[in-house]
């Protein structure tokens, strides 16, 4: 699964939810290789979802307490759900045979029936394969080939290219498969490709922080188009599910 949109539109925040669903609603083991940011502020992204508070922002952090905090991290990370959370502490050292060795140990070893990658782009430039093409394709191909191999559930994260004109995809432009960036290959590959829409810069409050989301491919099905709408709540860090008349623009919370 291909989750892709805009700069800030919120992919990390989903993926954050999806990650925290699948702990807290399966029993599945669930593999985290994000390369953006250190193992710390990961897992405290997740520890944000159930406590409903922004803890990867250091005032709101200290403010919450360090005993709260531990309890809270108890409660997420031990008891039932003990070694079923394994994330990527790469310390800034990404080479693409190491991941791909890390993301088979987090499938084999440790038992990931989910890999959450967090993103393509980041894994383009810890490879050599030639030109951008190239790598993606390669990278593309060697993902691919491991999801068959061993059945994970993989959701990988993926950048846009510019689009032209005024309006980019951070002002609320509709994705197309065309816009991922880099190569075909990454909408041939997927068997599902979601991307986000949203209007940063609306003058109206709530359509700046509802993200649409689209579906582009689903080979599964076949179904495209609108699929729902995610509110942000800038005060828990939190997306909830409402309802937008897409014929008059009006949102239902």
């Amino acid at each position: 699964i291909t989750l892709t949109g805009g700069t800030g539109l919120g992919k990390s925040s989903i993926t954050r939810e999806l990650e925290h669903w699948l702990l807290n609603e399966t029993q599945d083991n669930v593999g985290i290789i994000a390369l953006e940011e250190n193992w710390k502020r990961t897992a405290d992204g997740i520890l944000s979802i159930e406590a409903n508070e922004r803890l990867y922002i250091e005032q709101i952090r200290e403010q919450y307490g360090d005993d709260k905090y531990t309890e809270l991290a108890n409660k997420v990370f031990k008891g039932d759900n003990e070694n079923r959370l394994w994330i990527h502490a790469h310390y800034g050292a990404t080479d693409f045979d190491d991941i791909l060795s890390k993301i088979r140990y987090m499938i084999i070893g440790c038992n990931c029936k989910w890999i959450v990658v967090d993103h393509l782009h980041m894994l383009v430039m810890s490879a050599a394969f030639g030109d951008e093409r190239t790598t993606i394709d390669n990278i593309m191909g060697s993902l691919s080939r491991l999801v068959e191999e061993t059945n994970v559930g993989m959701i990988l994260v993926s950048h846009l290219r510019r689009v032209e004109g005024n309006k980019g995809h951070e002002q609320g432009v509709t994705v197309g498969l065309s816009h991922l960036r880099g190569s075909a290959s990454i909408a041939q590959v997927s068997d599902c490709v979601i991307a986000l829409e949203r209007d940063q810069q609306s003058e109206d409050p709530q359509e700046a922080n509802t993200t649409h989301m689209r579906v582009l491919k689903s080979r599964y099905t076949g179904d495209v188009g609108m699929a729902t709408h995610l509110l942000y709540d800038k005060d828990s860090g939190r997306l909830r599910e409402v309802f937008v008349d897409e014929s008059s623009e009006e949102l239902e919370l």
